[in-house]
């Protein structure tokens, strides 16, 4: 910084120490309460957390009986848990939904209700962005099985129903001869659909959920066929509402600091030069800066020359040299200074308005 700028800086602060204190000072205790709320205290807000954690088993198993001998078949064999049954020897689908209640303690009221549900699946594939759509345009289901049991933690229910798959065949040509147009956009698919609710407490906390489970079955002439269940994510996690303290981040905490840091050290330096008489400027020097600046603000206004000496002269006292660039706007004049005495005359009509820097 060059001595001038350095000596309009000192007047500055001289001039208007006690407001900058004062904003020094607020700025500080803005920056204290932020370094409080981000640092000494930042708060706390409420998170969901788990505090346990449980899960629940399901599936199917089936079977068919045979009813007629056959070359590869004798009456009252037993087929288990197969993808074909032929439906000439086993027409009827012998299920069992089983379910296990996890946990290590605790009870539950477990609903169960099984349904064989028909139903036309639509799937449409993106050739851009080869997504696939899938939804059902139509769906009819029927009850088949229903119970409600009470399980403790570690127990299993089992739940049977039976499946005449001439009925689903039969059912199936019947929705083919009323609707064969649909048949050119969507499938017609079968499957058994359990639900099962649990409500009760498990490991000590309550418990409300319900769970599905899908048992495909596609029935053709000759044949039906047994798909993999469908099972839902059997985890169970409780979760509690728990305060936890606000990590404040390191941009805010840095922020925080240095808004409390910055003033307190320009507090420190303005009283510390204050008293050192840093800000001291003599009144010479006020003066030179003053007349520096009011060059500088009208310099569009003076041009500076050498004023004649006529004591004879009628002379108007202007107060400010502002006041005496107003006059020379109105009369369309310059103002000169005097470059011997620093005097600001404007002349107009034999009049001379003039201004005396102090």
């Amino acid at each position: 910084m060059d001595s001038n700028r350095q000596t309009r800086l000192k007047v500055l602060i001289n001039d208007y120490f006690l407001v900058i204190a004062v904003v020094l000072v607020i700025v500080a205790a803005g920056g204290a309460w932020a370094t409080y709320s981000t640092v000494l205290s930042p708060g706390t807000h409420v998170e969901r957390q788990p505090v346990s954690a449980w899960q629940v088993d399901g599936g199917f198993n089936h079977s068919g009986t045979v009813v007629n001998d056959s070359l590869v078949f004798d009456e009252g064999d037993v087929r288990n848990d197969r993808m074909f049954y032929i439906t000439n020897s086993t027409p009827t689908l012998n299920g069992s939904f089983w379910f296990q209640l996890g946990g290590s303690s605790g009870n539950a009221t477990v609903s169960t209700e099984a349904h064989i549900a028909d139903f036309a699946h639509y799937q449409e594939k993106d050739d851009e962005t080869e997504e696939v759509t899938q939804r059902r345009i139509w769906q009819n289901k029927r009850a088949i099985a229903a119970n409600v049991t009470e399980l403790q933690a570690g127990e299993t229910k089992n739940t049977t129903f039976s499946v005449d798959a001439d009925q689903l065949r039969d059912r199936k040509r019947n929705l083919h001869e009323e609707h064969k147009s649909l048949y050119q956009v969507a499938d017609i698919r079968t499957q058994v659909f359990v639900t099962t609710e649990v409500n009760g407490t498990v490991d000590g906390y309550p418990v409300d959920r319900t769970f599905n489970y899908t048992l495909p079955i596609n029935s053709t002439m000759d044949y039906f066929v047994v798909s993999p269940t469908r099972s839902p994510d059997e985890r169970v996690t409780i979760a509690q509402s728990k305060e936890v303290p606000n990590q404040p981040g390191t941009v805010p905490l840095v922020g925080s600091i240095a808004v409390l840091l910055v003033p307190l050290a320009g507090l420190l330096g303005l009283f510390y030069g204050r008293q050192n008489d840093w800000f001291d400027v003599p009144e010479e020097t006020r003066t030179d800066i003053q007349h520096a600046k009011l060059q500088s603000e009208f310099d569009d206004w003076v041009t500076t020359g050498s004023i004649p000496t006529d004591k004879d002269r009628s002379t108007i006292e202007v107060d400010s040299l502002e006041g005496l660039v107003d006059v020379a706007f109105d009369s369309n004049r310059r103002v000169i200074e005097d470059a011997d005495t620093g005097v600001y005359v404007v002349r107009d009509n034999g009049v001379w308005y003039q201004y005396t820097p102090e």
